[in-house]
């Protein structure tokens, strides 16, 4: 009878991301439209969609939807202003986190697709040029991407909200065939 018990506890503990209709995904979908990064405020929606975010980062997210193409996300960064990056399926699992480290002459440029939009990808790549971008295998086809820029001082919120802003965060629409 124990294990039995063991076996239903450990089985909704699995299933319960996937029943949930408050998750991270829904609470983000009510504050962000597709493929546009959106500044989420901290005084108002933050505490719905990340309670226990520092008061000190400004928080972005884009909602994305691969069904139409990969997603592209571009951003310039100002060097020593530090830029954290996640990326989350449907579900809220984490798939990938990055710095602004990651970033080659300033210039960060990353794609997130399906695995068939990632080997079309890749299909056109040039066997003399490396490819510039980091390409991201998504494990669903909805999912987030969140952008967090470190405030040093109060008095710098608003420049860390605009370095937020000022990411791309597009759908590569491709005719079919190209």
């Amino acid at each position: 009878m124990l294990s039995v018990a063991g076996i239903v506890h450990v089985a909704s503990i699995l299933i319960m991301p996937r029943l949930a209709t408050r998750d991270a995904f829904a609470r983000i979908s009510v504050l962000a439209p597709a493929n546009k990064m959106t500044l989420i405020d901290a005084t108002t929606s933050a505490m719905s969609v990340a309670p226990f975010e520092d008061p000190s980062m400004a928080l972005g997210a884009c909602r994305f939807d691969l069904s139409a193409g990969p997603l592209r996300i571009r951003a310039s960064l100002p060097p020593e202003r530090l830029l954290l990056m996640s990326f989350h399926g449907r579900f809220g699992q984490l798939f990938y986190a990055m710095n602004d480290r990651g970033a080659t002459r300033g210039r960060l440029e990353v794609v997130v697709a399906t695995r068939d939009q990632l080997e079309e990808i890749e299909g056109r790549d040039s066997d003399d040029e490396p490819p510039q971008e980091l390409r991201l295998l998504s494990p669903t086809p909805e999912g987030f991407f969140i952008a967090r820029a470190l405030a040093e001082r109060p008095s710098l919120k608003s420049e860390a909200q605009t370095r937020i802003m000022s990411i791309s965060c597009q759908t590569e629409i491709r005719a079919p065939g190209n």
